[in-house]
């Protein structure tokens, strides 16, 4: 009988520009960044399924998969363990639909990369849409039905959908699946699953710093907080987000383009409609913490914005030349904040290992 045994890994993302503006169909600037999501799989006999997550302190859970791809657990898990596998669980049952039986396997995941190694704290940096992508395509590999690249994403997007129960942009999928950094819009319609992915080449003379700014923030209430907002002033929040998704627009195409000077400009603008969007919609979008961190690259001759939904979490600095980056580097080794030394990942999946058996 011959079976595989898979090693997958997927890259998280960064958001450079377009936050908030995504959600209204304006173009996501985000780069894959080289911090990875790694799921190993390994065939098990009498379609038993066993899970191993080391970095989430979880004991190894053993289990059945029926027809429709529910779980029955050897043995009682408690309500927190259940939780904490749920993802999982629903990608296992999402595949089990939609591509038949899986053979009984041995999983490890690995996502310690997208969490602070001394507080836990879990950064903002896509992990359960490299999870998605780094799980599904190793199932698929497992089974012998391999997926192409082009098709990851859109399947990737489905699968993370089921799980999550909501949409979402996709953003983060489509950084995981193809790598590289690229303009993203999402798909027009909940029934047009492919989002618009433009790959762009990094502009040789602009530099990222990416920081921590020492705690996590919650995207969903960020984001429930903006939608009431929309929902309850939407002259007013038409108006911010016009201006958002001009910027948006405008941002990557002189990215595409390789105008640095521009860029640094149109970010600091975004930067500043994210705090008016924050201030209308009683969102700390723009955190005393990230004012505090903007104003020392501010003052080391660069200009910063929050990525993501903002709050807390990682921001990312830009600046025009080398000498100032190191000064901005400076700068924030001397304070409280971290550095995190993230760089573009310039490929998306890879399956990294295969071994054979007889």
């Amino acid at each position: 009988m011959y079976e595989s045994s898979f090693c997958v890994k997927s890259p998280g993302k960064l958001i450079l520009l377009g936050e908030y503006a995504v959600l209204e169909h304006a173009p996501a600037l985000v780069t894959a960044i080289d911090r990875h999501c790694i799921v190993k799989i390994s065939p098990l006999y009498n379609s038993t399924f066993q899970i191993r997550t080391g970095n989430l302190n979880l004991p190894e859970i053993q289990f059945t998969l029926d027809s429709e791809g529910d779980a029955h657990f050897r043995t009682p898990m408690s309500v927190k363990t259940e939780k904490q596998l749920q993802f999982v669980l629903s990608m296992l049952k999402y595949v089990t639909q939609r591509k038949g039986k899986i053979p009984g396997a041995s999983i490890e995941i690995d996502t310690a990369p997208f969490y602070h190694k001394t507080t836990g704290h879990k950064f903002g940096l896509g992990s359960s849409a490299a999870l998605t992508v780094s799980l599904l395509s190793a199932m698929m590999e497992f089974m012998n039905k391999h997926i192409e690249q082009e098709d990851l994403y859109r399947e990737a997007f489905l699968a993370h959908r089921h799980a999550q129960g909501k949409l979402g942009s996709g953003t983060d999928i489509a950084a995981s699946a193809t790598g590289g950094v690229m303009s993203y819009k999402m798909p027009e319609t909940i029934d047009k699953l492919n989002g618009q992915v433009n790959p762009h080449y990094w502009p040789e003379d602009l530099h990222m710093i990416t920081i921590w700014a020492g705690y996590s923030a919650s995207t969903r209430s960020f984001v429930n907080n903006v939608n009431e907002f929309r929902d309850n002033r939407p002259v007013k929040y038409d108006a911010i987000m016009q201006t958002m998704k001009e910027l948006s627009e405008d941002g990557s195409k002189v990215f595409a383009n390789g105008d640095t000077d521009a860029f640094l400009n149109i970010v600091e603008d975004f930067k500043n409609q994210e705090y008016l969007l924050g201030q209308e919609s009683d969102t700390e979008i723009i955190s005393d913490v990230h004012q505090e961190i903007f104003r020392m690259v501010k003052s080391a001759g660069g200009t910063y914005k929050p990525s993501g939904a903002g709050g807390g979490d990682i921001g990312v600095a830009f600046c025009k030349n080398s000498s100032t980056a190191e000064q901005i580097r400076q700068v924030i080794s001397d304070s409280m904040f971290d550095i995190m030394d993230l760089k573009m990942n310039p490929t998306g999946t890879e399956v990294v290992h295969r071994m054979n058996f007889e």
